[in-house]
């Protein structure tokens, strides 16, 4: 069954001529394998407080997954893990 969730993922910031760190939604196909990505981050938010401490939640446990990164791979667009040495 398809899914997704937040992944941080890094990418560069041309404006700014840094690498930059943000929350993206991440989808999966049926064998768990990255399927797609918001194209924008995405930011916390809530109808109630409630659900914006449970959105904010699933924020903090994209800190705990490895970070990803896009990478070009046989003229398409991939995400991958990459080691982050600052954790």
């Amino acid at each position: 069954m398809s899914h997704w969730n937040h992944r941080v993922i890094r990418r560069y910031d041309k404006k700014t001529d840094t690498a930059v760190f943000q929350v993206h939604e991440v989808f999966y196909d049926d064998n768990n394998k990255i399927d797609g990505w918001s194209e924008c981050p995405v930011e916390p938010m809530g109808e109630t407080l409630s659900e914006l401490k449970k959105e904010l939640e699933y924020f903090m446990k994209a800190l705990e997954e490895p970070i990803l990164e896009e990478k070009l791979e046989a003229g398409k667009q991939n995400l991958v893990e990459i080691k982050i040495s600052d954790r």
